[in-house]
């Protein structure tokens, strides 16, 4: 493996938090809690940027209390960025995984339910802003009915084999405040042979045109990882990795698709800042890659795991695991 494209990937700590609520009521779950998530969590960050509702005191020195939902929800590149200055926003520095369901699923009053949540790079230092508006989101209620949800804790997830949850905050209790690392699959690429199974919609955008399971083909999908790691990296990790894209470019080209089950999810959401519906369907299933004359793009499609790919990764689109059986 190109050393270049190790340190690349060491330069992005990622933290990943699983949130645990319990409802107060009886309460039916959509298909994709992603989007419901994101968005009453986007309403709390909002209220504590303009003063509606109280921040946490202590903020790291590189973001004030007004800048926090802009920075979470809009993510706007800064004005000396080296890269993306003429793009409006660039990738999030966080990633939301929700479970996925065929259909609608009815939770009892009393039960619990989960978001994960993954932080990359400096985004941790704002863990404690997110656990706030998430406890606050979940405290003024989910769904039409606004059942009330209260938070019972929060763990962190070590991808470490074997590695056991942590919890490291519950109400009444100080936070642990955790060093989050890259995880350390990123260091190892799979077999040439991967079995990469989708578990959300993929919403990839190739030539101005969304990936249906006919038109899939390996090459936008694992050049998307590389670009969105090192973005990610570059805003929020480390900054800058040289790397060599027009050989990781041709490498691409190199990769076959040896398996296609893919098929279609369509689905859509409600935007109640833009007032409208939009689009969130993607492909799901197995694809099997051969990446034997592609060593350099296999730890970008282990580490894409956790950072997720597409479209829509903030609401939890384009989550995926890689197997090699």
């Amino acid at each position: 493996m190109d050393p270049h494209v190790e340190d690349c990937l060491k330069g992005l700590p990622i933290g990943i938090y699983r949130l645990h609520f319990t409802l107060s009521r009886d309460l039916r779950l959509t298909s994709f809690q992603g989007s419901v998530w994101r968005g009453i969590w986007g309403r709390q960050l909002r209220m504590m940027s303009d003063g509606e509702r109280a921040a946490p005191e202590e903020l790291p020195a590189w973001i004030s209390k007004e800048e926090l939902y802009e920075y979470f929800m809009l993510t706007p590149p800064p004005p000396d960025a080296p890269a993306m200055r003429r793009y409006p926003h660039v990738p999030h520095p966080y990633a939301l995984s929700c479970a996925w369901h065929p259909g609608a699923l009815d939770a009892r009053k009393g039960e619990g339910i989960c978001v994960t949540l993954k932080l990359f790079g400096k985004a941790n230092d704002l863990l404690h802003v997110a656990i706030l508006a998430f406890a606050r989101a979940a405290q003024d209620g989910l769904g039409p009915r606004r059942i009330a949800a209260t938070l019972e804790n929060v763990e962190m997830f070590r991808p470490e084999p074997g590695a056991p949850l942590e919890t490291i905050f519950a109400p009444g209790t100080p936070l642990k405040r955790p060093r989050p690392a890259p995880p350390p699959g990123c260091r190892a690429h799979p077999t040439p042979s991967a079995i990469v199974t989708f578990l959300t919609p993929l919403r990839l955008q190739h030539e101005g045109r969304i990936s249906d399971p006919q038109t899939f083909h390996p090459y936008p999908f694992l050049m998307n990882l590389v670009r969105r790691y090192c973005m990610l990296r570059l805003f929020h990790g480390r900054g800058e990795a040289p790397l060599d894209f027009p050989e990781l470019s041709r490498q691409a080209e190199n990769v076959r698709l040896v398996d296609n089950t893919l098929h279609w999810v369509g689905r859509r959401r409600y935007s109640a800042r833009q007032k409208r519906e939009i689009p969130i369907g993607g492909v799901m299933g197995r694809i099997r890659l051969d990446l034997s004359r592609a060593p350099d793009l296999a730890p970008f499609l282990c580490a894409g795991q956790y950072i997720q790919a597409g479209k829509g990764t903030a609401f939890g689109l384009g989550l995926y695991h890689v197997s090699t059986e």
